[in-house]
């Protein structure tokens, strides 16, 4: 007998909302001694750029919004090929034992060191070379996972929602002008939501009536001529009267143009339109890329700070209307509360084997290394209080957990049991990865939307609500990952003494670079295997810096060294079976790419944690005991003197 979604929804909340109460305050009185009248950087170092205290509300969606992105959303919509059970149970048990326990950890040591990125505090605890291969690592971290994002928005443009477009670029403008509202013209920060909110709801109606088809500019006359003449044309049959094509309506993108084609015999079109969607997701990239430039040296309240505080409210209201759909599914005994998805799969056909890639798969749902990147280089900068962390921090990754919760449950529920039968996209591994990652997008669109549409929301206006909501994240990540990287780039420049590379303009240039590289790749599924593998190594590395810092202080390390090792060992397990992969795989032009990037990151890491091990070898001490941060040498110095400039 199936079992009730609803009801998997309500325990799993209720587990991560006990979490927060109790083990949450544990950690923060008990083993980081977080304190309310210890000044943070956000006041010592303010300077209106990126130094800026800022409220809980205000953080808290900043904070989110930079961490979800693409993450919580693409990372279960794969892994439940093997099942839901063990993708809930892994989200529960992760986000709250290891990825709220990291997320903390990495807000307190950034803390200790005046705002300083993870890589950065590795050198005060380990040495100058751990820091320069925990920053060299992080680069490639980000450029991959930014890589991967730009990717996957590009798809779900083109091929998917072009109905996204029109709402996901008009709240920047909404974005700045509130920015400009509240921080230079005073005005309140209520009535400025009310109004921004207001032209987002407006936003999105229009990108519903009027989506933006790009995949059309590249295609020939014939082509938009057929397709004007398509649009509103009912679904097609075949004789046996099974749909071989569903009505041609809005948005209409080019994966579902490149159907109605085929379906009705007119392949010149169908090729045309895979030809132009090539095109047009280079144009994309291109234009994300030149986005994230901009964003990344921008005033950090002019653009990031209200545009993800807006998108906040975006993501309460989707993930309220989610669980009150799920619920009413479960009183009216509709099929979207059931979950026909098998429990367990561990052997599906062509699939990585279920263990380690789970883990590695769902990365930002129950635990993510790019969180600490988010924590020690962007909200740290405005946290007001230290006390606040608790919220930010812990609460901040169990509300992403409980997103991977209800993306799993629209997987597997409110998704139908006809993509989990034969010839589904669920039935087999390459059904999952047939369409790209924008495919695994389109499946929580739909999903989602038919657990809004047992509360009264058209179909149309979910997925649109829902594509906005998972571009918007992803778009927020974006910037605020070039932000991060252009950070880490500085920092890298200071540590070989390149002074004059370290300012905002060039290592904006170099941390786009970065990411066009891995976005340019043609192997975005096989990239999103990477960042995970990658990303959950970073998250060990961090824990384990964060479990010499707690050492040197003389207090209990174990709630971070044992989450540390399982991450560590899983993550290392995983990389190596991807790097045997990509070495037996077919000749590929990007195959060397990809094994050149996993073994100097394995490598690096394998070198970071004997460092580690050196530094625990040394004994404790070396840290002031109150968590005050100890004086610096002469390098280190030149370091906190630029760590908070432009």
């Amino acid at each position: 007998m199936p079992a009730d979604a609803a009801l998997v929804a309500v325990a799993a909340f209720a587990l991560l909302i006990l979490a927060y109460f109790t083990y949450g305050r544990f950690l923060a009185r008990r083993i980081y001694q977080l304190r309310g009248d210890r000044a943070t950087p956000a006041h010592t170092l303010e300077d209106g750029l990126d130094y800026v205290p800022t409220r809980v509300p205000v953080l808290f969606g900043h904070h989110f919004a930079s961490i979800a992105g693409l993450g919580p959303i693409l990372g279960p919509a794969i892994a439940v090929i093997w099942g839901w059970l063990p993708a809930v149970l892994w989200v529960i048990i992760g986000s709250i034992f290891i990825g709220a326990v990291h997320d903390l950890g990495a807000l307190t040591i950034s803390l200790r060191y005046k705002g300083r990125s993870v890589g950065e505090v590795c050198y005060h605890v380990m040495g100058p070379r751990a820091r320069l291969l925990a920053l060299l690592i992080i680069f490639f971290l980000m450029a991959l996972a930014m890589g991967v994002f730009v990717n996957a928005i590009s798809g779900l443009f083109v091929s998917y929602n072009p109905d996204a477009i029109i709402p996901s670029f008009g709240l920047m403008l909404v974005a700045m002008a509130m920015g400009v509202a509240v921080y230079k013209l005073k005005a309140p920060l209520g009535l400025a939501t009310v109004v921004g909110l207001v032209a987002f709801a407006g936003l999105i109606f229009w990108g519903v009536q009027r989506p933006v088809t790009t995949y059309e500019w590249f295609t020939t006359a014939e082509t938009r001529e057929a397709l004007a003449a398509a649009r509103g044309a009912p679904a097609v049959y075949d004789d046996a009267g099974n749909a071989t094509a569903p009505a041609f309506t809005s948005p209409y993108g080019a994966a579902a143009a490149a159907e109605r084609f085929t379906a009705v015999g007119n392949a010149a079109a169908a090729a045309d339109i895979h030809r132009s969607v090539a095109l047009t997701r280079y144009w994309w990239i291109g234009a994300l890329l030149a986005y994230g430039f901009i964003a990344s040296v921008l005033p950090v309240w002019l653009l990031l700070q209200p545009r993800d505080y807006i998108n906040s409210f975006q993501l309460y209201f989707a993930l309220a209307t989610m669980v009150l759909g799920l619920l009413f599914a479960a009183m009216t005994a509709s099929p979207a509360g059931r979950l026909d998805a098998a429990a367990f799969r561990p052997d599906v056909a062509g699939a990585l084997p279920w263990f380690p890639f789970l883990f590695v798969t769902v990365a930002c749902g129950a635990v993510s290394g790019f969180h600490a990147l988010v924590s020690s280089g962007t909200t740290v900068k405005q946290l007001n209080r230290e006390t606040d962390a608790l919220q930010i921090g812990f609460g901040g990754m169990l509300t992403e957990g409980a997103l991977a919760i209800l993306v799993i449950l629209a997987c597997t529920a409110g998704l139908g049991a006809v993509d989990w039968q034969a010839g589904g996209i669920y039935d087999t591994w390459s059904g999952i990865h047939g369409g790209g990652l924008g495919a695994q997008l389109s499946a929580v669109v739909r999903g989602g939307a038919n657990f809004l549409a047992q509360i009264g929301i058209p179909a149309n206006y979910g997925t649109a609500l829902l594509a906005v909501t998972i571009v918007a994240f992803a778009m927020t990540t974006l910037d605020s990952a070039t932000r991060l990287l252009r950070f880490n780039v500085e920092e890298i420049c200071r540590s070989i003494h390149a002074e004059s590379l370290a300012n905002r303009y060039v290592a904006s240039a170099v941390a786009v670079a970065g990411i066009a590289f891995f976005g340019l790749v043609p192997a975005g599924k096989v990239l999103w295997v990477l960042f995970g593998t990658t990303n959950q190594l970073l998250a060990g590395l961090t824990l384990l810096t964060v479990s010499v810092f707690l050492f040197k202080l003389g207090r209990p390390v174990v709630y971070t060294l044992v989450p540390m090792v399982l991450m560590l060992v899983v993550s290392i397990w995983a990389m190596v079976l991807s790097l045997i992969g990509f070495w037996t795989a077919p000749q590929q032009p990007w195959r060397w790419a990809l094994i050149g990037v996993t073994v100097i990151v394995l490598a690096m890491a394998l070198w970071l944690m004997a460092e580690a091990m050196l530094s625990f070898a040394k004994g404790r001490g070396g840290l002031v005991e109150d968590g005050r941060e100890p004086e610096p040498d002469e390098e280190g110095l030149a370091a906190v003197s630029t760590a908070h400039l432009g």
